[in-house]
């Protein structure tokens, strides 16, 4: 992921809550430049909504409360990733 598009994408993180070391909101999940220098937009989207549907899914395991700030935090990085390649695609 090219520098450019990686500060577009934590500009994005943190205007949704993300604190400037990668905490979420809810604190259910740390991102790292790994996500960001690692993966591209794409591989990154597709981590996020199979963690989605992961977390949707365990409600029983890790209860309802747990389960919906998990799914909340990963909302917001998948609403971060589709707003950074929105722009992408305008420009």
């Amino acid at each position: 992921m090219s520098l450019s598009i990686r500060e577009e994408l934590w500009n994005e993180l943190r205007s949704r809550g993300f604190s400037h070391d990668g905490e979420s909101p809810n604190g259910t999940m740390g991102l790292t430049d790994s996500y960001s220098t690692g993966a591209d937009l794409a591989e990154l989207l597709e981590l996020m909504v199979a963690r989605r549907e992961k977390i949707f899914r365990s409600v029983d395991v890790v209860g309802q409360d747990a389960a919906r700030e998990g799914y909340d935090d990963v909302v917001l990085v998948i609403e971060a990733v589709k707003a950074v390649i929105g722009r992408l695609s305008l420009a």
